[in-house]
């Protein structure tokens, strides 16, 4: 645990300014602010049917917290020429693409309900998107790494040698108490276990195989999910800004989780904060993993735990 203090207060120490982080803060507070208040993402993006219109929306989107959050050094005088950089904006749109893509994308569901039999269609169609951030995230990243970064760096965040991993676990163990809490708040099991959602009952060997498949494809979405925003967002984009993409990554993070109960993308802010600190300082993801599919997995269990202790209880 030493380990992860000293790292985070060589950040605050070397690299962390109140002048940009306030614009941040407050930028970000403003689009929580908005999509709570409106239901913006899912009143005018989620549902619309112009296919063409909803990733336009999807990518302007995730372009205004993104680009907009890196637009805010503008308020910090020695950094704001990092703006200038003509490869930044390039890295963003790609980058902001390339998830609005992956987040838009649903034309397997054709395939799915004409070959897959109907009671099985909402799992398989689950197993789909988790997996799809291998294809739309993964791949596209792997592809960069290999052309520009290759020789410069492992794959982004896949790197483990020297990076002490018990403190995450340490780490992870704390974050036990606030799950437990959460439990206990209703938008939170309207959300969690994600598990009562595939549509299949929890009867049967067949079915209990079926979404525990789902639990692995659901596992493996939230590596591609630490890879794409502690690794690539962070060690491919560091040659532009070093430390000052941390932030940016963070708003970026917070926009993933609008249709999220609101705690959870409010605390999204501060833990992707954390470990992207420490994905920067060890240039390693794997520390990351272990947090964040860690609580993904306790937040299953204790939901799950939650649900079958409760007397409405559908399972």
């Amino acid at each position: 645990m030493r380990k992860i203090i000293s790292l985070i207060r060589t950040y605050f120490k070397e690299h962390f300014s109140l002048r940009y982080f306030i614009p941040v803060f407050l930028f970000t507070a403003l689009l929580i602010f908005i999509n709570y208040t409106y239901n913006f993402e899912q009143r005018y993006i989620t549902y619309e049917r112009n296919d063409a219109k909803r990733l336009l929306l999807y990518f302007a989107m995730y372009f205004v917290s993104f680009g907009g959050a890196y637009f805010l050094y503008m308020f910090s005088k020695k950094d704001r020429q990092i703006l200038l950089s003509w490869k930044l904006w390039l890295m963003i749109v790609f980058t902001v693409f390339i998830f609005s893509f992956r987040w838009w994308f649903y034309h397997y569901n054709s395939l799915v309900y004409e070959y897959v039999p109907l009671r099985y269609q909402s799992i398989v169609i689950k197993y789909i998107i988790n997996l799809s951030g291998f294809i739309w995230l993964f791949i596209p990243c792997a592809v960069y790494w290999f052309l520009v970064d290759r020789k410069n760096q492992p794959l982004y965040g896949f790197h483990a040698k020297g990076v002490a991993l018990k403190p995450y676990f340490v780490l992870l163990l704390m974050m036990v108490p606030l799950v437990v809490g959460a439990a206990t708040q209703e938008d939170f099991l309207d959300t969690y276990p994600r598990l009562m959602h595939t549509g299949l009952p929890r009867t049967g060997w067949e079915n209990n195989a079926l979404n525990f498949l789902y639990e692995i494809c659901y596992s493996i979405d939230f590596i591609n999910t630490e890879f794409f925003f502690r690794g690539f967002m962070i060690l491919a984009f560091a040659r532009f800004a070093g430390p000052k993409v941390i932030l940016p990554m963070c708003v970026f993070y917070v926009a993933i989780h609008f249709e999220k109960p609101l705690g959870e993308t409010i605390s999204s802010f501060f833990g992707g904060w954390i470990v992207g600190i420490l994905a920067y300082e060890t240039k390693s993801i794997f520390g990351g993993v272990i947090v964040h599919l860690g609580i993904a997995l306790l937040m299953e269990v204790v939901a799950l735990a939650a649900h079958i202790l409760n007397s409405n209880s559908v399972f």
